[in-house]
């Protein structure tokens, strides 16, 4: 493969988000060290760990800069504090990872040059594998479609026999593994902490870039593993409360009123499907709390269009 050509000047912020993952950000800091030629600063960001994470990764990676966060301030939260940090340290891009995500060799040089190329370009992502082995995919990308869960990532869950390799524009990329030009979100406000955390904070950045005139593209040269055990909680009542609010709001928020009948019938037929299918594995409760989690998105107080305000009570 051709080295990227990385203008020297390009300086790449890159933030991870850590909650009482020591071990897998320790894997995560060291993928990241190293890769590439592109200059770079690398900030953790600690979500109120009670593990030792900060001593320990201060004690293997001296040159880390940390946040040290006293409460949990949610995946958005997080993410955000690490975002403004790297924009005030004179960051021109800002690479969002999670603590379970190692990237590939050269996978930062790539998405800078991608993004050097072309002004528009606001947001690229990479071609992301889960972290079990192989070659299953994970995500070549996002669409928004308004079904059941609002998104969709493609590619999910594939194996890669190259059906993903051209270059395109997507909808979105979830936070877990995208670059953003850091001018995008000072224009845009950064994430809008209306959505707390397990979804779609990252499908709005995207989708009000888009909206503006920006471009959202797929990097599949770049390449990068997620394991996503560690932040997505499983079937939890939490994670379906927090999803279901998330996605109620981003259609009330984005969708016309035919995208908004289309979610209606997904989302009220998965209701039922997901009661025959997880009540009797003994999830009823997680299924009560996605119910409970629609009807707080429908009332839950909307930001201004376009707006990315702060924290609200997901």
């Amino acid at each position: 493969m051709t080295e990227p050509r990385v203008p020297p000047r390009s300086r790449v912020g890159v933030v991870v988000l850590n909650h009482n993952g020591k071990e897998l950000a320790e894997r995560c800091l060291s993928s990241v060290f190293g890769n590439g030629r592109v200059e770079k600063e690398t900030i953790l960001v600690d979500n109120a760990s009670t593990d030792g994470s900060v001593q320990y990764l201060r004690e293997r990676f001296p040159q880390l800069v940390v946040l040290e966060s006293r409460a949990n301030l949610g995946v958005t939260g997080g993410r955000n504090l690490g975002f403004r940090e790297a924009v005030r340290r004179g960051s021109d891009y800002v690479l969002s990872l999670d603590n379970d995500t190692t990237v590939g060799p050269s996978c930062i040089d790539i998405l800078t040059e991608v993004a050097e190329s072309n002004p528009q370009i606001a947001v690229v992502g990479p071609k992301t594998y889960m972290d079990e082995g192989a070659r299953v995919l994970q995500c070549a990308g996002g669409m928004i479609d308004f079904t059941e869960n609002v998104t969709r990532e493609m590619g999910a869950g594939e194996l890669d026999v190259g059906q993903y390799d051209e270059r395109r524009d997507v909808d979105y990329f979830p936070g877990s593994g995208f670059m953003v030009r850091a001018t995008i979100l000072e224009e845009l406000g950064y994430l809008d902490e209306s959505f707390y955390g397990y979804g779609h904070e990252d499908t709005d950045l995207c989708f009000r870039a888009v909206t503006r005139g920006y471009r959202i593209v797929y990097v599949p040269q770049a390449v990068m593993r997620h394991g996503g055990t560690s932040t997505m909680g499983g079937y939890s009542a939490r994670r379906k409360y927090l999803e279901a609010v998330n996605s109620v709001y981003f259609v009330r928020k984005y969708a016309s009123p035919s995208q908004k009948c289309k979610y209606a019938f997904y989302a009220g037929f998965g209701l039922i499907y997901a009661l025959a299918i997880q009540g009797p594995k003994g999830n009823a409760r997680a299924v009560v709390a996605k119910a409970r989690g629609m009807w707080r998105g429908l009332r839950k107080p909307m930001s201004p269009a376009g707006a990315a305000p702060g924290p609200t009570t997901p």
